[in-house]
């Protein structure tokens, strides 16, 4: 078998308060991607020999954990935290750095953001939830 066009799945995400200048948050230990799953129907008639589902045109809000290492002078890490506090929606990239073809833009608010602690061997993390309020769209320039 081969396995020279497997890709590596490294990945980046990016946040900015417009929908221009995307930055990278600095020192991501951990991210889930965006889902993307369709609403379904169960349009079965009484007659059907088999269970029969509909596309419907709504889209369920879904949302994405992330952990980074806090740096409180970071910008982006204080962006993060000034849109959780203000209850604001930010714009988010989620990249895949050697599969761009899957990597998806979408808006989103900081829904959590809590700072862990748990081994005081280590700096602190702050692990975070993305509630996605719009659309994820594939990234069109590069």
């Amino acid at each position: 078998m081969a396995v020279e066009n497997l890709v590596d799945s490294f990945y980046q995400l990016l946040v900015s308060s417009t929908e221009l200048e995307f930055k990278k948050v600095r020192h991501l230990q951990k991210c889930e991607p965006p889902t993307s799953e369709k609403t379904l129907d169960d349009v079965t008639s009484t007659d059907d020999r088999r269970t029969v589902k509909a596309v419907v045109d709504f889209t369920e809000d879904s949302e994405i954990e992330f952990e980074f290492v806090l740096d409180p002078t970071d910008e982006q890490h204080l962006l993060i935290q000034s849109a959780y506090e203000d209850n604001t929606e930010l714009n988010w990239q989620y990249k895949l750095v050697k599969a761009t073809g899957l990597s998806r833009q979408f808006k989103g608010m900081v829904s959590k953001l809590t700072p862990n602690t748990d081994d005081n061997k280590k700096k602190v993390r702050m692990t975070g939830t993305i509630t996605i309020t719009s659309d994820p769209t594939k990234i069109l320039t590069e």
